[in-house]
């Protein structure tokens, strides 16, 4: 089983996630509330799932982002979002 994160914009500067399992029957593992920043959104869905999982696949928007330490989600979400803010940001 490996997590989802699928990230999406509730506003203009406000985040909220979901996690799901991948390899599973797909129901919801948890979600999230509105956070100001991707920043804060990132580092709350690291933080949730804990030292359970090494890595996740990340989603914004239905844009698939690739795989990412839950490690570096709780020491480095700062980095995550800016690296996602520059290359993958929706049209």
């Amino acid at each position: 089983m490996k997590p989802l994160i699928e990230i999406h914009r509730i506003g203009t500067d406000a985040y909220g996630y979901r996690i799901s399992a991948l390899g599973t029957d797909g129901q919801d593992k948890s979600g999230s509330g509105a956070f100001d920043s991707l920043e804060h959104c990132l580092f709350d869905a690291g933080a949730s799932l804990g030292t359970y999982f090494s890595r996740v696949e990340l989603n914004l928007e239905g844009m698939f982002l690739g795989s990412c330490s839950t490690d570096t989600l709780r020491r480095n979400p700062k980095g995550v979002a800016q690296r996602i803010q520059q290359h993958f940001q929706p049209a």
